[in-house]
């Protein structure tokens, strides 16, 4: 395992405990959390379960007294609220058995309850409705004690949740210090190992820069950078030896080349005369090239001096054929932007359009609100007449109420007025649509006519600036071909002069060969003794190779 996985290691120890140990925490605060969960909601309903009971025995002794329409209102609909409130409790799992008891007592008693309470409102029966009113005491006591049973099981609830957290935060403080202690011991062993293997390591670079390579170094098994690393100290020292062996083997041989140079040293003197005689002859034939070559340069000159008139009118053409594509260019660019304005604008008459609609569908809607309206204000003065006639019927007690009947008619008479106005608002509104309609239809046929002109004509440009642009690239083409001619006649230019040139720096080399000849001479008897100094080099070679030990 490489060095990084071990650290990765022993932090992913560290880390997988301390997540063991958060986890644990984790689990016992939603343990607790779920069973809070359960309890509170429990508690809530059986208090309102209570205030429930109570409202209905109220409700009923208030109804035994004034048996109106909306005491019975009142009695059926808290009833109603307290049978799902018992349903609520009988579904949950908080209740233990002894409350689940309990609980089914007060839903028979409280069925009980309400059969006899509904029989009485249906009945009117007063006495009966002070009877069930009486009866809700009961039905209240055993709600009293279930309430008192789970209160005394939240208390305990509560007392266990306390031990349970108190035990956790131990639990938590005491694995922290074991982690900490049990993490800090592996570090420190598996740090000691690893100085242990370097301080090696070490030492074996030591003798190595003392010369020493007789150093032995264990092969190792493991598959870590240091193993890596003692191997490649093994394979260096194996490496020098044969580097010191190779060392000590080319000075012998530098020796023995040594002397082979001084022996030939003797037959290069010989070559050097026969090279001077040669050099000579070299020199008459390159007299008579430089002649030649001379005419040679004047000819190419009047050829470049007519490739340049050529080039000159090239350019010119292909700087012409550039503008052209130029402007092409300026027009086509502009008649994209004409395009472009054009389907913007088209673009903004689909939005009026679409608000044309969306007003069209607003004023339709306003019509159909317009007729609720209307609808409602004649159903008002249907009730305003029923009203009336009731009040006329009531006689002196209705007098007031006559009054009252006949604003609502007013009020209603003016609805009528105000749905008509309306109406025609509407129908105004619809007349202008159309118009506005109308137009925006125009508008688009003028634009799509317009965009399918503007089209053609950048159709036209386009194939026009293809046209220019092959003529254009023809004639770069064309300058391209006669720039590289005039480079190539430059370059034969240059070459005819630089053989001219050499030519005669052959002549007079050929001579310098002569005079050089003598130094050549005086340079082999240099070299003879440069040869004895590398003798001297290679045995002092030898010595300090002499320091390694193998």
């Amino acid at each position: 395992m490489k060095l990084q996985g071990k650290l990765v290691r022993s932090a992913m120890i560290s880390l997988l405990a301390s997540l063991a140990l958060v986890a644990y925490i984790i689990f016992q605060l939603v343990s607790i959390n779920s069973q809070n969960n359960e309890l509170v909601p429990a508690m809530m309903n059986i208090r309102e379960l209570k205030s429930s009971m109570i409202q209905i025995g109220q409700g009923l002794n208030n109804y035994s007294s004034s048996m109106t329409e909306s005491n019975k209102v009142g009695v059926k609909s808290q009833l109603g609220q307290a049978a799902k409130t018992i349903t609520a409790l009988s579904g949950g799992n908080a209740l233990s058995e002894e409350q689940q008891k309990l609980l089914a007592s007060i839903d028979t008693k409280f069925k009980e309850l309400t059969a006899a309470a509904d029989q009485a409102l249906n009945e009117k029966n007063s006495p009966e409705a002070k009877r069930q009113s009486i009866r809700t005491l009961g039905i209240q006591n055993d709600i009293h004690m279930l309430d008192l049973r789970m209160q005394a099981r939240y208390d305990e609830y509560t007392d266990h949740l306390t031990r349970s957290i108190r035990f956790t935060w131990q639990l938590a403080l005491a694995g922290g210090v074991l982690l900490l202690v049990a993490v800090g011991a592996y570090n420190t062993f598996s740090a000691r190992q690893l100085v242990l293997r370097i301080r090696r390591l070490n030492d074996a670079a030591k003798h190595l820069s003392q010369g020493n390579l007789t150093i032995e170094l264990a092969e190792t098994k493991g598959r870590d950078e240091l193993d890596e690393l003692n191997g490649s100290f093994r394979v260096m020292i194996d490496n020098l030896r044969g580097i010191v062996r190779s060392v000590d083997q080319a000075g012998t041989r530098v020796d023995d080349m040594a002397r082979d140079i001084d022996r030939n040293n003797d037959t290069m003197q010989g070559i050097v005369a026969q090279v001077a005689t040669a050099t000579e002859e070299l020199a008459i034939g390159s007299q008579k090239i430089a002649e030649d070559l001379t005419m040679t340069v004047s000819l190419v000159d009047e050829m470049q001096r007519k490739f340049e008139a050529n080039l000159a009118e090239t350019a010119r053409s292909a700087e012409y054929g550039e503008e052209a594509v130029r402007a092409i260019e300026l027009g086509s660019r502009a008649m994209q932007e004409q395009l472009q304005v054009v389907a913007d604008n088209r673009s903004a008459m689909f939005v009026v359009d679409r608000t044309v609609q969306e007003l069209e569908g607003n004023a339709a809607e306003i019509a159909k609100m317009t007729v609720y309206v209307s609808d409602l204000a004649r159903q008002t003065t249907m009730l305003s007449l029923n009203a009336s006639i009731e009040a006329a019927r009531a006689g002196e007690a209705g007098k007031g109420f006559a009054v009252v009947a006949g604003e609502v008619k007013k009020l209603a008479d003016q609805s009528v007025r105000a749905a008509k106005q309306i109406f025609q608002a509407v129908e105004g509104i619809g007349s202008a649509m159309n118009k506005v309609k109308d137009s925006v239809s125009e508008s688009m046929e003028l634009f799509r006519v317009q965009e399918e002109a503007a089209s053609s004509t950048g159709q036209s440009f386009a194939e026009i600036s293809e046209k220019v642009q092959k003529v254009a690239s023809h004639l770069a083409a064309l300058s391209d071909d006669m720039n590289l001619s005039q480079e190539m006649c430059t370059q034969v230019q240059q070459a005819i002069e630089s053989i001219s040139a050499i030519t005669e720096q052959s002549a007079a080399g050929s001579e310098e060969i002569m005079a050089s000849t003598v130094e050549q001479k005086r340079a082999f008897d240099v070299a003879g003794e440069k040869v004895k100094m590398l003798r001297l080099i290679a045995e002092e070679m030898q010595h300090e190779l002499k320091r390694f030990r193998l």
